[in-house]
């Protein structure tokens, strides 16, 4: 910070260490504008003008968001590095009141984070920002950001004028907006003199011919524009009054003793509805028990994956046979491998999808916080707090945006905690692998399956549990247990317009990272499949695969017995696992040219086997994706090599000991 002639402001700056990078920040007096009323706001207006700084952090006020928004509007339009910090997260909800804060930042075109000094909500994500902004090259001013009408063509006019600006970072528009405006500061940095005085002349001008001044025009223009970044990205609720209903609702949530029961089973009811809805399961084991086969058949044919398959299959078959008479090779690759693979990218947005939609209606009712509140006793003994139940439930859904929610974490420990944690979760992707093999092991036993794939769930969900608490005791060394704040807001009815945005933003967060990275694979193994060193190949086992699934399969032969017919494709199919879990059964099917029903068959895998190779496949490695966010979210490179070792060595020595049990056992 500088000091100027005639300001007693005292300076503050302080140091934060974030990771490998130091933070000086530099704190200035508050000020709505750049129009300076006062010395602690000459201060700061000085100061941004100058230059002498790598980013600006502008905090704005929620519930006055309207009037604190119109600075962050000037400086997007001087160029500046910057980023948003929404403040007052802590209480934003519960007076009624939503921010979309991913399209308030799509619309600013800068970061907008929300955060809160009482809760220490975003603040890790808020440094993480800071520190990947400040490494990107200078902003450009983003021309006509603000649309000023017929102040315009003066503008035009005498931008051509101000090419020696003391500050050449700064862009000629907004210096000729400002000077307009009547900005002495502005005029001060200026070395042509004539411009200042051109400034002057066209000034009056502008208010003989439109009988204002030109700063009014502006002040009104960058009001609309504020209008326009916040129009649907702001939603206020009205809080009623509590009925007695409410009440009894709320002390069930709020007891220590039915809080986490009520909690948990209505986790457990939001599994049942997503996964009903997506997949038919576990909807469709109850009716097989009950011997209703036709039902449970009708369940998965119509569930929304169904419907999605069936439609990508009928599309995939129509190309298919319209390009057939023009190349067969064109066909295959289009139909079987670009069809194919947007299919099965899709398939997994509805689940993903529903489950969103249902969490971010207990978050915005009230409920998703008071099921936080009272589950924190319990996951603080694992180093966790009430927080980690979010990434923990989307974890069901996809790894990816789970391991990116580690960001509503407390503190860095807890955040790189989760990042470690919920990759165990198991997602929708290996969902499939699992209902796969619980069929191939117990075929027709709908009680054997169900218990096989509930010890899966358990099994997964102790990882996470166990792996927060090694990393927090043994390899943090933090002995204290997270502090768990947050403002619980009143029960009320949720926006379906913020249900709606919160959902969206997760699916986007999904389709963009995971289902890009999972169309290349599949569309990747279909080639890798297809295609071997003579070309197009219809024997698999002369494949490029085979080569890679030999290589991976000796793994298979020395640690779970599988005989070398079969353990070039399990060794593919480990190869493939790691890419995308979601194709792991595909890859078998493809080397085997069988449907996906039939894929583990043509193996003749054993008990022992089956079961130990899908633990290995559960726990061994999320998929690329995932790790390609915990990267992100981590910024360390280091820590999520070490991760994917972890995971390994952790899978590996629970199916080896699950093979050699049940083989001694058999």
């Amino acid at each position: 910070m500088a000091s100027w002639p005639g300001t007693t402001v005292e300076r503050r700056v302080a140091s934060v260490e974030y990771g490998d990078a130091r933070i000086c920040l530099v704190d200035l007096p508050g000020i709505y504008g750049l129009t300076a009323s006062s010395p602690e706001e000459l201060v700061t207006k000085k100061f941004l003008l100058s230059g002498s700084y790598d980013l600006v952090l502008a905090l704005v006020d929620p519930l006055v968001i309207e009037r604190s928004i119109y600075l962050p509007l000037q400086l997007v339009e001087m160029g500046v590095k910057l980023v948003v910090a929404v403040t007052k997260w802590d209480v934003v909800h519960k007076s009624g009141l939503h921010v979309d804060v991913g399209k308030a930042s799509s619309r600013l075109g800068v970061p907008v984070v929300p955060i809160s000094s009482i809760s220490g909500e975003g603040i890790d994500t808020l440094l993480s920002t800071i520190v990947e902004e400040s490494k990107r090259r200078s902003s450009a001013a983003p021309g006509r950001f603000v649309e000023y009408g017929p102040l315009e063509a003066y503008v035009e006019k005498l931008a051509s004028r101000t090419r020696s600006f003391k500050n050449p970072l700064l862009p000629h528009r907004w210096v000729a907006l400002r000077l307009l405006e009547g900005d002495e500061d502005v005029a001060e940095l200026l070395e042509e003199r004539d411009a200042v005085e051109y400034a002057k002349n066209l000034r009056e001008e502008f208010r003989k011919v439109y009988g204002v001044y030109p700063e009014d025009l502006a002040v009104y223009a960058r009001y609309r524009k504020a209008s326009e970044v916040l129009e649907s990205a702001v939603v206020r609720v009205s809080i009623g009054r509590r009925g007695k209903f409410v009440e009894r609702f709320d002390r069930i949530f709020v007891s220590p003793a039915l809080g986490p029961i009520a909690s948990l089973l209505t986790l457990f009811s939001i599994f049942l509805v997503a996964f009903t809805v997506n997949t038919g399961f576990p909807l469709n084991l109850v009716l097989r028990t009950a011997g209703l086969d036709s039902a449970a058949a009708l369940l998965e044919e119509y569930s929304l994956s169904g419907l999605l398959g069936l439609a990508f299959t009928t599309l995939g078959s129509a190309v298919e046979e319209f390009l057939s008479s023009y190349s067969t090779v064109l066909a295959a690759v289009v139909a079987d491998g670009v069809i194919a693979s947007v299919g099965f990218v899709l398939s997994f947005a509805p689940l993903i999808l529903v489950v969103s939609l249902l969490i971010s209606v207990l978050e915005d009712s009230g409920i998703g916080p008071r099921m936080a509140h009272s589950l924190h006793r319990f996951l603080s003994t694992f180093g966790l707090s009430g927080r980690s139940l979010y990434p923990l439930v989307l974890g069901f859904g996809c790894s990816v945006p789970a391991v990116m929610q580690s960001r509503v974490a407390l503190d860095r420990y807890e955040r790189l905690q989760v990042i470690a944690s919920a990759p165990y979760v198991i997602c929708q992707a290996r969902l499939a692998v699992l209902m796969y093999f619980t069929q191939y092991v117990f075929p027709g036993r709908p009680l054997l399956q169900s218990a096989l794939m509930l010890s899966l769930y358990v099994v997964s969900v102790v990882l996470f549990l166990a792996t927060s608490s090694v990393l927090r005791s043994l390899v943090f060394k933090v002995r204290e247990r997270p502090e768990f704040l947050m403002e619980i807001p009143p029960l009320h009815r949720p926006s379906a317009r913020v249900v709606w945005w919160n959902s969206w933003i997760r699916v986007g967060h999904f389709l963009a990272k995971a289902g890009t990275t999972i169309f290349a694979m599949v569309l990747a193994s279909w080639l890798l499949v297809s295609l071997g060193p003579e070309g197009f190949v219809e024997d698999t086992s002369k494949s490029y695969a085979a080569t890679v699934g030999t290589a991976f399969g000796r793994f298979a032969e020395v640690a779970y017995g599988v005989d070398p017919s079969s353990s070039w494709k399990v060794g593919y199919a480990i190869f493939y696992g790691a890419l995308a879990k979601e194709g792991l059964i595909t890859s078998i099917a493809m080397l085997s040219a069988v449907e996906e029903a039939e894929a583990l068959e043509v193996l003749n895998l054993s008990l022992p086997q089956a079961v130990s190779l899908l633990f290995f496949f559960m726990f061994y490695i999320p998929c690329l994706p995932t790790i390609g966010v915990i990267y992100q979210e981590s910024g360390s490179a280091r820590y999520a090599l070490a991760l994917s070792m972890y995971f390994i060595v952790v899978s590996l020595a629970i199916s080896v000991l699950i093979y050699y049990t049940l083989t001694a056992l058999a």
